[in-house]
């Protein structure tokens, strides 16, 4: 894929319109595509009664229809965010074959990178999930619109976000995109929200 940056784009994605959910259920209702809406649901019963699932509760064996657009990403506070695992259609999108083990500066550079961690800190620092719609990756020859979930783990019950799991639908469009598609639309809920 191409790498020239297209500065308007860039604006969708370093401001997006993010808005708090009320409730679990407002969230779902935000949520359009129904692999998502499964994802969720998945993340819901592996939580126990627990805030948030750990790593090891997700059995890709168990989402077997998701593994191709899922993701799992590790998080420490030392060295960021690392893929531990990528479904085939998530890494043929940054041209690999395998994204585990690799940063995200790895797969973007320094300063893309720096924009998707922007993103996803909240959800660590805040322990929120997420669900965004519109342009779900930073362009380059083509414009991807979607849906995209994304989910915390935490290894301890009432411990730290150590991890994300997050599954991207998209339909990539080429030539010119109508401008309200390529907004980002962000809902967040904290997971002390969720019954």
């Amino acid at each position: 894929m191409s790498e020239r940056p297209i500065p308007s784009l860039d604006r969708h994605w370093k401001s997006p319109e993010t808005e708090g959910a009320a409730s679990a259920e407002q969230l779902a209702g935000f949520i359009e595509d129904d692999r998502l809406r499964r994802l969720f649901a998945y993340w819901c019963e592996k939580r126990a009664g627990r805030p948030m699932p750990s790593r090891a509760d997700i059995d890709a064996t168990e989402i077997p229809w998701a593994l191709s657009q899922i993701f799992l990403v590790d998080y420490a506070p030392e060295s960021g965010f690392r893929y531990r695992l990528a479904g085939t259609e998530v890494s043929s999108i940054f041209g690999r074959s395998n994204l585990k083990g690799m940063s995200l500066e790895d797969i973007l550079g320094p300063e893309k990178a720096a924009v998707v961690a922007g993103r996803w800190m909240p959800l660590v620092e805040q322990r929120l999930l997420l669900c965004m719609k519109g342009m779900v990756y930073l362009p380059a020859d083509r414009t991807p619109i979607g849906e995209r979930l994304m989910l915390p783990l935490a290894d301890a019950a009432d411990g730290p976000v150590t991890g994300l799991l997050g599954m991207t639908v998209c339909e990539w469009h080429r030539g010119e995109v109508a401008e309200e598609l390529k907004l980002s639309r962000v809902k967040t809920l904290s997971v002390s929200m969720i019954p």
